[in-house]
This record gives structure tokens, C-alpha cells and sequence, in this order.
């Protein structure tokens, strides 16, 4: 008994000294978890914005979990020619789908969102102010697309589907990879 009392003693010390120490490594990532948790905590409960997994594999849903400008075989999601022709088909403006289509900014790993296959994307170094969330359901490749554009309308957001536009308040959906 005070033999085990010897060993656990040892083994939780050097853990103790080490809290106490601050421990930088140790506080960045309890910090990191600490972010982790809160956000997950505080994600939206609605199905809308519910990260889903991913349905059985067909054309768009096999580039999740892989950043829109990760080749996934021949093509990144970017340049596939159905991802090519469903944002064409969507989007009625040349500026907002030269945007939708462009691989040189900031992106978050593609996801599943609500049963759709989700990239995020933004300008670089302007990312807040600049940003478009890409939404495809896997089942018959039907796409909406939320683009905003600060400069442009800083309350609203552009939601094209289907060839046609309509403004919506707020900015676009965060999407988590």
C-alpha cells in the first residue's frame, strides 16, 4: 500500500510541478481546448448549421474534410468541372463567381453543413469583410452560394440560386471543417 502510494506520488508530482510552473505549451493548449469547447458549445443547434457527416461518396462530397485547393484525384474543388458548372449555373454575376471560383485566398477544410457540402472562402487579408460560403446538396448537386462584400452592403449578403439573387440580412454561414 505505501508502496503504491510511493509510485502515484511520483507520477502525479512532476504533473503538479508542471501546472504550477506555467507551463507555457500547457496553457496554450489548455487554452486551445478551453476555445475548442466554448465554441462547440455555443455553435447553433439549428439542422441548418449542423456539421452532418458526410453522406455515401459522389461527386462533391468526396472533397470533404480537404481544403478547396487540395487536388482529390484529378481535380481540387476549384477547378471539377461539375463544381465549375454548378457555380456558373448559380451565379449570375462574372465578379461574384470569379471570386467563388478563385483558390488564391483563405479557406477552411470543406464540410458537411445541414446535408450540402460546404466551402468557405474569403480574400486574403481581407477575409471579414470579403468572404463566400459555397453549398451544394450531394444527392442532385442543386448549389446556393452566400457571397458578401462589406464595401458593397455591410448589413446584407448576396444569396444566388438557381441563376437568381436575393439579399439576405447578416453576413454568410461559418462552416467548421
Amino acid at each position: 500500500m505505501a508502496r503504491r502510494l510511493l509510485l502515484t506520488s511520483m507520477l502525479i508530482a512532476p504533473l503538479a510541478l508542471a501546472a504550477c510552473t506555467g507551463d507555457e505549451k500547457a496553457d496554450d493548449q489548455a487554452a486551445a481546448n478551453a476555445s475548442n469547447v466554448a465554441s462547440n458549445a455555443t455553435a447553433p443547434a439549428n439542422a441548418a448549421n449542423a456539421t452532418a457527416p458526410a453522406p455515401a461518396p459522389d461527386a462533391f462530397s468526396r472533397y470533404v474534410g480537404h481544403y478547396p485547393f487540395d487536388k482529390v484525384g484529378a481535380h481540387s474543388w476549384h477547378d471539377d468541372p461539375l463544381v465549375v458548372k454548378a457555380v456558373e449555373k448559380t451565379v449570375s454575376d462574372k465578379a461574384v463567381r470569379k471570386w467563388v471560383l478563385e483558390d488564391a485566398g483563405p479557406a477552411t477544410p470543406i464540410a458537411m453543413v445541414g446535408g450540402r457540402v460546404a466551402s468557405w472562402a474569403c480574400e486574403a487579408h481581407n477575409c471579414g469583410p470579403h468572404q463566400w460560403v459555397t453549398l451544394v446538396d450531394p444527392r442532385d448537386g442543386a448549389t446556393e452560394i452566400c457571397y458578401f462584400d462589406e464595401s458593397v452592403a455591410p448589413e446584407k449578403t448576396r444569396w444566388f440560386r438557381d441563376g437568381k439573387e436575393e439579399e439576405r440580412p447578416g453576413k454568410c454561414p461559418e462552416v467548421e471543417g
